[in-house]
């Protein structure tokens, strides 16, 4: 499997020396966007362009890059192969300097959902006045408002919800 793994690798990335510079570096940034589930490279956003690629060759070669960087990201070193051309070596170290941090997150939070925990994605949160009526006009109180969105996975399904809370200044000491 070896040999045949690292012939495979081989005409995975020979394929990225047909892509002129403009083009590779949309190509490995969206071969970071897949891999973060934001947005999949086309194969016909590249057909009409300076690529000589086929299909199957652009589809290897998104695996191999984001094997690639995934590995990197899991092992802490971007491991190249010795006798791509310095543009390429360039390209690729630059794409995966800056997206570094990105494909961590992702590979954590899909680390995260393989093993059934619940992950927040994001919160939100609001800090609002409530006023007394008009017999009360003195009375005020602070309101803390926190959405946690979250997420869990069941099975192949990824279940999304959102957890609201309010809280007042007692409450939250």
């Amino acid at each position: 499997c070896i040999h045949i793994c690292e012939m495979t690798n081989i005409a995975s990335y020979t394929h990225l020396l047909k892509i002129s510079n403009n083009s590779l570096y949309e190509f490995l940034h969206g071969c970071v966007d897949d891999l973060l589930q934001k947005q999949s490279p086309n194969f016909e956003n590249y057909k009409n362009r300076d690529i000589e690629w086929t299909e199957e060759d652009f589809d290897r070669t998104r695996a191999y890059i984001q094997n690639l960087y995934r590995q990197s990201v899991i092992d802490d070193t971007l491991d190249l192969p010795k006798d791509l051309t310095t543009d390429l070596l360039e390209a690729i170290t630059r794409c995966y300097t800056i997206r570094k941090n990105d494909i961590f997150q992702a590979l954590a939070k899909e680390f995260i959902l393989q093993n059934s925990h619940n992950l927040v994605n994001n919160i939100d949160w609001r800090l609002k006045w409530v006023l007394g009526t008009s017999d009360l006009a003195a009375l005020q109180e602070p309101r803390l408002q926190v959405d946690l969105h979250c997420s869990n996975k069941i099975g192949d399904k990824v279940n999304r919800n959102v957890l609201n809370s309010e809280a007042n200044l007692e409450q939250i000491d």
